[in-house]
């Protein structure tokens, strides 16, 4: 109850006490018993005219207080929906009214801006490709983004849990209680996520102007980097190693010019020479620079659906030119008509890199080509008749600038790069490629494409 209620209720005991009293002593000086209880009345009455007018005015104004005082306690516990002044007080009351109501309006406007930058924050943060991750100071996980699940392999949300059950990882635990201690540190790390290795980067550093994180972690996927950079590396050293032969050629053969006395023979051959070496580099150049291409993921496919029997039929078609003073036959096998949703220039690029490999090491006779469907799959089977392929080679036959042994001389053409190209073009239309060797002799590579 409100003291002031306590107050007013308290002064009519005492007004009422008085009144008995009066009453008493008017009674003991000899008036009678009717007459000194109508003077207590009247004392007591003209007593409770002013109370009752003070007493209607302050529980008005402790009703109002006390409906404020609710108010203001419901927007401190959070409720910032339901107005405070929404009717008018009495004298300074309506102005307290109006005070904290504008503070509620402050606080709720201020609560909507946080709660904008906070989902915002969210998005960015669920949006990156790293893992975040934050500790308060007693090692229990405050955030973490759905990427630091999915790095460590922990179902459901990480908030509340502790970092050691959610990580895992003793080198880990001891970056982030150094980071608690103020020191930022950098690890590296190897995971198996979604059933590949990845070389993660964790960078920990601690947050001294929270009390409740105390240091936070940034999970850097470096695998994708790393890989490019083998890419690159690999890049150089097999383009220094490829680029030797023509320049020796080429080498050779410009200390040759340098000399005088060259019959017309001499020169021309030496003519030969050099066009034979710088097509050489220039093919090495071409196809180098569409391996990096694909490889690092810089092509992008233009699919179609389109009838793979009428693509493999049109390179054909450029090949029996091409082979037409060699002793090859091509023939087409299969079904009439294969659909497939595929980048039909690539396509053709695929086909023609099988061909034109077989045409180099099938050792003449028959190149068959079969176009075929096997449940969602439709299949392109390039064969030969040539000695095959050596066991130990198979598996390293669609490496970049890998041939068998037999190939290395200038008397066969290619730079070894056809196959890695091809195999790459397949993959990235979602297919497969394998190379084996059929009876009784012979090498076949067999491309399926997912069909339409």
């Amino acid at each position: 109850m409100h003291p002031l209620r306590v107050t007013l209720i308290v002064s009519l005991g005492i007004a009422a006490v008085v009144a008995f009293a009066f009453n008493e002593a008017l009674h003991r000086n000899g008036v009678s018993q009717t007459e000194s209880a109508i003077l207590g009345a009247c004392v007591f009455v003209a007593y409770l005219i002013p109370w009752a007018a003070v007493s209607a005015w302050a529980f008005r104004r402790a009703a109002d207080l006390d409906r404020l005082t609710d108010r203001a306690r419901r927007v401190a516990g959070g409720d910032y929906d339901r107005p405070i002044a929404d009717r008018e007080y009495h004298g300074e009351l309506d102005d307290l009214g109006r005070a904290v109501e504008e503070i509620r309006a402050v606080v709720v406007r201020q609560k909507a801006s946080f709660d904008e930058q906070r989902a915002t924050m969210e998005q960015i943060v669920a949006a990156l490709g790293e893992g975040l991750l934050a500790l308060s100071p007693r090692g229990k996980v405050v955030f973490a983004n759905a990427v630091v699940g999915e790095l460590f392999g922990v179902p459901g949300t990480l908030v509340g849990r502790s970092f050691l059950e959610v990580v895992r990882r003793q080198p880990l635990v001891d970056a982030f209680d150094r980071a608690i201690r103020g020191e930022t540190t950098a690890e590296r790390l190897t995971l198996t996520s979604g059933g590949r290795e990845r070389q993660i980067e964790v960078r920990a550093f601690p947050v001294g102007a929270s009390t409740e994180i105390a240091a936070v972690a940034l999970f850097i996927d470096m695998t994708e980097i790393e890989r490019l950079q083998r890419i690159r590396k690999d890049f150089l050293d097999d383009f220094s190693h490829e680029v030797r032969t023509p320049l020796a050629g080429l080498r050779s053969a410009a200390e040759t010019l340098e000399q005088r006395g060259l019959t017309a023979e001499q020169e021309e051959h030496l003519r030969r020479i050099v066009v034979r070496q710088v097509g050489r580099i220039g093919r090495l150049v071409r196809d180098l620079s569409e391996l990096n291409r694909i490889e690092s993921g810089e092509l992008v496919l233009e699919r179609a659906d389109v009838d793979l029997v009428e693509i493999v039929r049109d390179v054909m078609e450029e090949f029996r030119e091409r082979l037409a003073a060699q002793p090859i036959t091509l023939t087409m096998r299969g079904e009439q008509h294969v659909s497939a949703s595929v980048d039909v220039e690539r396509m053709q690029q695929v086909i023609a890199n099988l061909i034109d490999n077989a045409s180099k090491h099938g050792g003449g006779g028959e190149i068959a080509v079969e176009v075929s469907r096997d449940g969602a799959d439709a299949i392109v089977r390039v064969s030969d008749h040539g000695s095959g392929i050596p066991p130990q080679d198979v598996e390293r036959i669609f490496n970049r600038f890998y041939r068998l042994d037999k190939s290395r001389s200038q008397e066969t053409p290619g730079l070894g790069l056809g196959l890695a190209i091809a195999k790459h073009l397949v993959l990235l239309h979602g297919g497969s490629i394998r190379a084996g060797n059929r009876e009784p002799h012979g090498a076949e590579f067999e491309v399926r494409i997912p069909a339409r």
